[in-house]
């Protein structure tokens, strides 16, 4: 019987991956159920090795961790000198493999089927419910309650990563955060101030259209689905299902919605939006902005803050991307939380030793976290008074390693050591200083068996109305009956009634 399972999910894994692609294959992996499987049975090699304890909690150290990543340092980048420095600071052997990112979930899903999966391995929103729900990652929540950083993390993200209360996952950093630039060389010309309301934003869309001769695109973004691509239009409304006040609602069918989409449409119709927002990627939205045809972008803080800035100026002298605070009707949104799961297969007592020597390590606030942030000293960076210096990344030289696992400004716990300070550009600063001001974390979205079978359909359906408001083809009251009538036919009554807890 176990064969055929293991055959069938096989077979599932592989044909959804050819029929779909890698990349959607990777977000729709489901693992094999383990609620009564055969927990601990592989992957207490080297327990019986253990050499030492940790403090009061008596823990015994693992001989080794096995550790699947497909982002952070690669072997050209350091990876084997990191490994290397990790095993001499706590005597464990990390057994690492880099899997690259558009086959990571496919492998791990082969992984579970053939019942040769690593210990730890991180999973992002939707993956980690899906694992969740499954019984294939262990629940650590009473680990992490009881560990050292856990008072030290914003409350915030242990709410958005929980899953109906139970923590499955560690952060390896706060999720990323947008924020809207804008051309702020361009409100100097125009003597303009920030905008602070939505009358004042599209008056500034408005001027740089009509006042700004190099100004080819007002306002770009990566499609219209998504209201952190689009706060300024979306106004605290939501394309999918979401959580507010306790209780998940499907974004697309309520009022302010129906508002947002007029909004894009009016804006739209005015030449004020991108005319070719409904096709967009991500890449023709960056180049744009690069090239300095683009008066208002909205994207990731920190890191990226620097990058669009940076590459901005090189074309455009003296141009400015002015990371600018929410107009009062805008929302900025993080992105959904992932983490570090340990798999279901690790026995109790083994997931204990991962969680105090690798967990714990990685935001112990002083040498572990310094390790997983920056790397190794004269290989990733070099003391300069108290202060941390990027060495030339090994790969090619001309870049500078700024992190390793942890991007250093976006660690969940605080460094507690004084002397390993990190300077920032003044663009990366600066935006950062907006999103950890006012953006929200947004909750992971639980399993639910109906909308797993119905949301290809729901969102193309859903894609398809809003494009053709924007573009003026459908009127928003025509949109809201169409939806309606898709809603009751793919039964989004049921879906809401499983996310919130009512509907098994």
């Amino acid at each position: 019987m176990k064969s055929k399972i293991v055959n069938k999910l096989l077979a599932a894994v592989l044909g959804a991956c050819v029929v779909l692609g890698a990349a959607a294959c990777s977000n729709h992996d489901n693992p094999p159920d383990f609620s009564a499987g055969n927990k601990g049975s592989s992957a207490d090699a080297g327990n019986n090795q253990a050499d030492s304890t940790s403090g009061d909690k008596n823990i015994a150290k693992p001989a080794s961790i096995s550790w699947w990543t497909h982002d952070g340092l690669n072997k050209e980048n350091g990876a084997e000198e990191w490994f290397a420095e990790f095993e001499k600071f706590t005597g464990i052997h990390l057994d690492h493999q880099f899997i690259s990112n558009n086959e990571y979930y496919i492998k791990l899903g082969l992984a579970f089927a053939s019942k040769e999966i690593p210990e730890v391995f991180d999973l992002n929103g939707s993956n980690l419910a899906r694992y969740a729900s499954q019984g294939a990652i262990h629940d650590l929540t009473d680990l992490v309650r009881n560990a050292d950083f856990y008072d030290k993390v914003d409350p915030a993200l242990w709410e958005a990563i929980a899953i109906d209360g139970k923590i499955y996952a560690v952060p390896e950093e706060i999720p990323s955060a947008v924020v809207t630039y804008v051309r702020g060389d361009w409100l100097e010309r125009l003597g303009m101030d920030v905008p602070a309301t939505y009358e004042e934003f599209l008056e500034m869309l408005r001027r740089f259209k009509d006042e700004i001769p190099e100004c080819e695109i007002c306002l770009t973004a990566p499609g219209v689905g998504s209201e952190r691509g689009l706060p300024e239009f979306y106004q605290g409304a939501h394309f999918g299902f979401a959580k507010v006040n306790g209780e998940w609602i499907d974004g697309f069918a309520q009022p302010d919605m129906a508002a947002a989409m007029q909004r894009m449409q009016d804006a739209y119709r005015e030449g004020l939006l991108d005319r070719q927002i409904i096709t967009n990627t991500t890449t023709t939205c960056r180049d744009a902005w690069y090239e300095g045809k683009v008066g208002v972008f909205t994207y990731w803080s920190g890191k990226w803050g620097g990058t669009l800035q940076e590459k901005l100026e090189v074309n455009n002298a003296g141009a400015i991307a002015q990371p600018i605070e929410p107009i009062q009707e805008a929302t900025y949104y993080f992105s959904p939380p992932g983490g570090y799961c340990i798999s279901s297969q690790v026995s109790d007592k083994k997931a204990e030793q991962i969680f105090e020597y690798f967990f714990e390590y990685m935001h112990d606030g002083g040498e572990g976290q310094v390790l997983f942030q920056s790397g190794v000293e004269g290989v990733h960076w070099e003391q300069d008074g108290d202060m941390i210096k990027p060495l030339p990344n090994l790969a090619d030289g001309a870049t500078v390693t700024t992190s390793a696992w942890i991007t250093p400004w976006l660690a969940i716990s605080p460094l507690e050591v004084t002397d390993k300070k990190i300077k920032q550009a003044d663009a990366v600063v600066n935006s950062l200083a907006v999103t950890d001001k006012y953006a929200k974390q947004v909750a992971i979205t639980p399993v639910s068996d109906a909308l797993n079978r119905i949301s290809s359909d729901l969102d193309r359906a859903k894609s398809s109305i809003l494009a053709r408001v924007v573009m003026g083809e459908m009127t928003v009251d025509a949109a809201v009956e169409e939806y309606r009538k898709v809603a009751e036919e793919l039964n989004v009554e049921q879906v809401l009634k499983e996310l919130n807890g009512s509907g098994y």
